[in-house]
């Protein structure tokens, strides 16, 4: 099973968060030195409870040098107003709109020095005062290289493996939105939502881990499921309706059994829009793509709302391969904090 890599911040926000738990085998975020004084106590919960897993940017991959992601950090940088780009004139309180130096290489801290875009906290030398849009791009990049690197070694359904997930869709279309110099391949976007309910309130993480223990069969069989459903949609020449039919009973049943466990709590459980981008299997170019008469298909239906699929494109560097999946979350809240 893989676990969730949330960004771009380091504390995921409780939607996020209670999905995490009940589903997903641990949580990952980008964090730098000293991120254990800046966890939220949620999160430091979920640390205690054996579900967190910090990845500290210059040692689990290195800092990337400026040419290695130069052409994604223009890129990205294009698509945000300049105006959202300028650094707060006055450093901020706390960790707010920071960025820890160990997360870039040197070369890319001088880049952005010398762009204006960021400058050395009076405060604290290892930390850079940026806009909060600067650090969706800059730690958006790199959980995208993590997670990528890491499914490259072990594989992204492994105990080790990340799928990137992000509840800021601006953070989301900075990893994935097309781009000159990039290769475009056709991809399904998928509302899993219904599939992983939530609690509708605030639940005590607590119970929310022992409800996972509870039902950790049932929680794999489904992710499972998913797994081989988004699997079965990676395949170029195959229809949703066809890839849907070939796992439609095991994920019927699966998500009957949770729903059953589901009923035993007295909590009240809601379907948030989850959806998850499915890039189709190699040897679709820039030019191919879904049938675009085929906009949105349902494949199945469930109190929570529907499983359905809809067409999109997105943006593969070949040259360090891709995460099979990303998630974007809809949480109906815009939340900040420190990278």
């Amino acid at each position: 099973m893989a676990g969730m890599l949330y960004y771009p911040f380091a504390n995921a926000p409780p939607p996020v968060l209670q999905q995490a738990i009940l589903y997903w085998d641990d949580l990952a975020t980008v964090v730098a030195p000293g991120w254990e004084d800046r966890l939220s106590a949620r999160m430091k919960e979920v640390q205690d409870a054996g579900l967190y897993r910090p990845l500290e940017a210059h040692r689990a991959f290195g800092p990337f040098e400026l040419y290695e992601i130069e052409m994604e950090l223009d890129h990205a940088l294009k698509q945000v107003p300049l105006d959202a780009l300028i650094p707060p004139a006055e450093p901020p309180p706390g960790e707010f709109s920071t960025l820890h130096v160990d997360k870039l290489h040197k070369s890319v801290v001088k880049e952005l020095l010398q762009r204006r875009l960021v400058y050395r906290h009076p405060g604290s030398r290892s930390r850079l005062v940026a806009a909060p849009a600067l650090l969706n791009v800059v730690v958006s990049l790199i959980a995208g290289r993590i997670a990528a690197g890491i499914n490259a070694e072990s594989g992204c359904s492994g105990p080790e493996g990340l799928r990137p997930h992000t509840d800021i869709k601006a953070a989301h279309l900075l990893g994935t939105d097309t781009a000159s110099g990039y290769d475009v391949t056709a991809c399904w976007q998928v509302n899993v939502g219904p599939l992983l309910p939530v609690p509708r309130d605030d639940v005590m993480i607590g119970d929310l881990v022992r409800f996972r223990t509870r039902y950790d069969a049932e929680r794999q069989r489904l992710m499972l499921a998913i797994d081989d459903l988004l699997h079965q949609l990676k395949q170029a020449d195959r229809h949703p309706q066809d890839a849907f039919r070939l796992v439609e009973r095991e994920l019927t049943e699966a998500t009957a059994e949770l729903d059953a466990a589901a009923r035993s709590t007295k909590w009240s459980w809601v379907a948030r829009p989850v959806a998850a981008f499915v890039a189709l299997a190699a040897g679709f170019g820039a030019a191919a793509q879904p049938d675009l008469n085929i906009l949105n298909v349902p494949l199945m239906a469930l109190s929570g709302g529907a499983v359905n699929v809809a067409t999109t494109r997105l943006r593969r560097d070949i040259s360090r391969g891709v995460s099979d999946y990303t998630y974007l979350h809809r949480t109906q809240k815009l939340v900040g904090g420190a990278a």
